[in-house]
């Protein structure tokens, strides 16, 4: 949840690799810049219009964006910016995909999304612009608490944004025309396996579980899902279960041991031994850093 990048950057050598940050949050403010290629990662991706209008070409078909709008969408489709116009400036915010299927959106505007739709917010508000302003400054303080308060406005406005009007460009009806053979050929199934994931991984959830939901192999899945998602489905589900776990520590005053189980580590020795390996320290020194950030030492992300 707190892994941050100012700027990620896209491989020249590869369109799907992003060198790592495919867990990362990012953010980027620029002129709108056309691509010489289509590229394509695992992060939810929303751009902002601002006086400035693009158009794309995603999944093979030609979309224009117009001036002013804020758009969303995932980024594991074939994606590419064409062309421009106007003097303004785009904002670029990546998600994690695992921090966007934990903040628990309607069923429908997160099928929509996983189905390859581009939404579009009918308007800006007239906030966006200086709120996003906003959030670049806090990002380039690198301190804790402002960077948890950032990453709460962005879930909320995507969140008001999916109780908003927005507009669509229909383009999961020709999802299926995908090419078997691309990298995002299993697309369908990987779907289906983030959705079951996102609504299980508070519970115990195994290989077969999650191959049955599509039909395949469990080694295939596994397969499919590394290939496609550059992870492992055990990974995967782990880092949900982490991210839960964190915002329960920072939002509640509940016991470490009922967080573990509430968030779908089966004991407290697995959710700690997970918890230091990946944040390199305990829940506790977690916890006391965001209610005592004053006290507790500075994190760089």
């Amino acid at each position: 949840m707190l892994d941050w990048v100012n700027r990620i950057k896209f491989s020249e050598n590869s369109p799907l690799e992003v060198l790592g940050h495919e867990n990362n949050f990012g953010f980027q403010r620029h002129k709108p810049q056309i691509m010489d290629a289509s590229h394509w990662h695992g992060h939810i991706e929303i751009n902002y219009l601002f006086n400035c209008s693009a158009d794309y070409l995603i999944n093979g078909k030609k979309v224009s964006v117009p001036e002013g709008r804020m758009i969303l969408f995932w980024a594991s489709i074939p994606h590419q910016m064409i062309a421009s116009s106007g003097e303004g400036e785009m904002v670029n915010i990546y998600v994690p995909l695992q921090s966007f299927l934990s903040w628990k959106f309607s069923n429908t505007f997160i099928s929509e999304i996983l189905h390859g739709e581009v939404l579009v917010a009918d308007s800006l508000h007239s906030s966006d612009h200086p709120v996003t302003r906003m959030w670049e400054d806090d990002l380039e303080k690198k301190e804790i608490a402002l960077t948890m308060q950032v990453i709460d406005e962005i879930r909320n406005r995507i969140r008001r944004m999916s109780l908003e009007s927005y507009s669509t460009f229909e383009l999961s009806h020709s999802s299926d025309k995908l090419d078997n053979k691309s990298l995002v050929g299993g697309l369908f199934h990987i779907q289906a396996i983030l959705r079951y994931i996102a609504d299980n991984y508070d519970q115990k959830v195994t290989i077969e579980n999650v191959a049955q939901v599509t039909g395949l192999h469990p080694n295939y899945a596994m397969k499919l899902f590394q290939r496609v998602m550059k992870i492992s489905i055990k990974k995967y589900i782990n880092k949900l279960r982490l991210q839960h776990a964190q915002a329960l520590l920072i939002d509640t005053n509940n016991a470490v041991l009922n967080i573990a189980l509430e968030a779908g580590f089966g004991s407290i020795s697995r959710f700690y031994d997970i918890f230091q390996r990946e944040y390199q320290q305990t829940p506790q020194q977690f916890r006391h850093q965001w209610t005592n950030p004053e006290h507790g030492e500075r994190m760089y992300i």
